[in-house]
């Protein structure tokens, strides 16, 4: 039996379904790759949604868990045989989730009375598509088993199968945090003297545009930003400002040379990411010594190319981990994923240029060689 307000939500799901689907239509992710049947089978993407609502509202707590996984194996199924993409679909469904929550906030009743049945339908949700993930990983990790033979090519489908997997996870923590920043906006509109309401809202911008910009590095894509030429001299005092507090908490100095006007042209979020990552590894090796830790910063113009030097007084890293020091999975520290500076690596091949490690007794240099802009004046009419 269903208690009063949980009938009162599905009701009101179901009378606002044709609302909450066509703003959710508006909305969707159509891989370049796909055909017309994303669009065929939007009433098939809307039945499962609201499958789903029924789901979370209509059995026990035992059936609930059952109908689920027995609904997100078929489902998987589905897509395998069709040889649909996996990241669109749960992408597409995330928003589904997204549109639910923004319709249920327009309700009448106060939305602290609705908040345990959006976790729970939420809940649903997220436990469906992580049982999707998992029936399609285990198919996929089966069809590597047999159809690849050489080591070579089951690292590359690991790779693929770790961007899938990255990029559902990544979907899934957006969508809480959607959550979360919708409740904080009501609180704000209720509160509007609440303090530090403004500082959280930031914080919360900036933490979805960080893992925004993580799928896209999981995905192996560049982000949607326009090229531009800059110079490093600025972008290197900004990243300066933004790890000034953390150089403090660990007592690391940092040190900068750095000739004049190095101009390049690329993708500043992306070359930045590159610098930050190398830099706060830079900040965990050294702030474990004793004393004298200092990271030093050397910018200069040889050639046609930008040198840039990111150097610390960490102790040596070994040949043999030198060698594979941007190979995927490579790390020597004990809670390191080993993708930093793989990821650091393709960014940097993408502008052109390269990034080299050497290490002695005295310091651990990263240095990064991208092709200069001579001319930026000239340049700029053609950078867009």
């Amino acid at each position: 039996m269903l208690d009063h307000l949980t009938g009162d939500v599905l009701s009101f799901l179901m009378e606002q379904k044709g609302i909450i689907l066509s703003r959710w239509k508006e909305k969707i992710i159509i891989p370049a790759e796909a055909d017309h049947t994303l669009h065929t089978s939007f009433e098939q993407y809307g039945e499962i949604i609201f499958t789903l609502v029924e789901i979370a509202y209509t059995h026990s707590d035992q059936e609930r868990d059952w109908f689920i996984k027995d609904f997100a194996n078929t489902t998987a199924q589905s897509k395998i045989k069709q040889h649909s993409n996996i990241e669109s679909f749960i992408y597409n469904i995330n928003i589904a989730k997204t549109e639910i929550f923004y319709e249920l906030s327009d309700h009448p009743t106060n939305m602290r009375n609705f908040q345990p049945h959006i976790y729970l339908l939420f809940r649903v949700i997220d436990l469906y598509l992580h049982h999707i993930m998992t029936y399609f990983s285990s198919t996929n990790t089966k069809e590597m088993e047999v159809n690849n033979h050489s080591s070579y090519n089951v690292h590359e489908d690991r790779l693929y199968l770790l961007g899938q997997m990255t990029a559902s996870f990544v979907h899934e923590f957006r969508n809480p945090l959607t959550v979360v920043n919708g409740f904080i906006q009501l609180l704000h509109a209720e509160n509007p003297k609440l303090p530090y309401i403004e500082l959280i809202l930031n914080e919360l911008d900036q933490l979805k545009f960080q893992i925004t910009q993580f799928l896209l590095l999981s995905k192996n894509e560049i982000a949607e930003i326009d090229i531009s030429i800059f110079t490093l001299n600025e972008l290197l005092e900004q990243i300066a400002t933004f790890i000034y507090p953390r150089l403090l908490e660990v007592n690391v100095e940092l040190e900068s040379d750095l000739e004049k006007n190095l101009y390049i042209r690329g993708k500043v979020e992306e070359v930045r990411q590159v610098i930050i990552n190398i830099i706060f590894n830079a900040i965990e090796v050294v702030s474990e010594q004793a004393s004298g830790s200092v990271i030093y910063i050397k910018g200069y113009q040889e050639d046609d190319n930008v040198i840039l030097a990111l150097s610390n007084t960490g102790p040596k890293i070994p040949e043999s981990v030198i060698q594979n020091i941007f190979e995927p999975f490579m790390t020597t520290k004990k809670k390191g994923t080993g993708l930093g500076l793989y990821i650091s690596k393709q960014i940097i091949e993408k502008h052109g240029g390269r990034i080299l490690c050497q290490s002695d007794s005295n310091l651990t240099t990263f240095k990064i060689i991208l092709p200069s802009i001579k001319n930026p004046e000239n340049n700029c009419l053609r950078s867009n």
